[in-house]
Formats: C-alpha cells, structure tokens, sequence
C-alpha cells in the first residue's frame, strides 16, 4: 500500500552509516527527478521502521523534506 508519512514518524536504522558524498548523490537526484522509488516501511504500532530505502530517507531528512511516499509492507 502507497501512502504519504511525515518523516519525522519514520525511525532510522542507527547502526547504517553512509558516506556524505552517497548521501549528496542521493539529494542531488532527488532534487532532479523528485522521490522515485518509495521507502519501503512496516508500523509497529507507534512509528513506521524502514525495511528498505535508508539513504533515500537520509537524504530526504538532508534536504528538509517533510513528507514522503512510503510503501507498507506487512
């Protein structure tokens, strides 16, 4: 299921760490050619945790995004 979050409710992965200039990458095609591909999330019950898409949600924090299109997963 595709829906919009505010990225303040997607917790990170805090044990990946990424190089500034992939990260800088990311901002600059994001910037280009807006939010591709959605973060792929579940809920657990309080915050949605990212199954896949850490940088792309890393550098939409980057780029003071507010609002992203995250895929549900179950």
């Amino acid at each position: 299921m595709l829906m919009e979050v505010d990225l303040e409710k997607i917790l990170p992965n805090l044990r990946a760490l990424y190089p500034i200039e992939i990260l800088e990458k990311f901002c600059h095609f994001i910037s280009d050619h807006g939010q591709v591909e959605p973060i792929q999330v579940w809920f657990d019950g309080e915050y949605f945790r990212i199954w896949d898409g850490e940088k792309r949600w890393r550098a939409c924090k980057m780029m003071g995004i507010r609002r992203v299109t995250v895929c549900l997963r179950y």
